[in-house]
């Protein structure tokens, strides 16, 4: 049963929001655009703040929906697994050719589900960084790896503090171009 919820979380985790809205509405690929990552920012980038907005809301859905579900489902270690597997999803698409967005918003989305207090602090970190910085990478990057520290004293050793640190270290990973950016002063800023 966990496979399942696995599968599940995954499928769901891979729908492509912000392509979908490029290429339903904008007649355009946002792979091909600015970044060409499939997420919020890059969508903001390229189709205005409606869609950037839109694409925000959807991929936190995506992360909620999933851990909801797998939650109901009952199955022991579920909400982990879930929490894992729907990020996953949305960073390697199978229907994109396993390539896709960087998984912030949808952990956003998986872990508000999870507790709400742990990810205002994460959002509190996210958005003084982007406001002293500019740069919604740098936000994302210093959330990922507070959220691995935080995890640890709000969560102890327990299986959502390892979904985090995984999900974190992804998240991280998935920023490395980014990374080498902001170390070169290159990286672009969002006002």
């Amino acid at each position: 049963m966990i496979f399942v919820v696995a599968i599940i979380s995954y499928i769901l985790g891979s729908i492509p929001n912000a392509y979908l809205i490029g290429k339903y509405f904008f007649n355009m690929d946002i792979r091909n655009l600015g970044s060409g990552n499939v997420g919020s920012t890059n969508a903001l980038r390229n189709f205005g703040r409606k869609a950037g907005i839109a694409t925000l809301i959807c991929d936190a859905l995506k992360g909620f929906i999933a851990v909801l579900i797998a939650e109901k489902l009952n199955v022991e270690h579920a909400v982990a697994v879930s929490l894992v597997f729907v990020v996953l999803g949305h960073m390697y698409s199978v229907f994109l050719n396993f390539k896709s967005g960087k998984g912030v918003a949808t952990s956003f989305g998986a872990l508000l589900y999870i507790d709400i207090k742990f990810v205002l602090i994460l959002v509190g970190i996210f958005i003084l960084v982007v406001l002293f910085s500019r740069m919604v990478s740098l936000g994302s990057i210093l959330a990922a790896i507070s959220a691995i520290f935080i995890g640890y004293f709000y969560f102890g050793l327990s299986e959502i503090f390892y979904a985090v640190l995984i999900i974190g270290a992804l998240i991280v990973y998935k920023h490395r171009a980014n990374i080498n950016r902001i170390i070169n002063h290159e990286e672009s800023k969002i006002f």
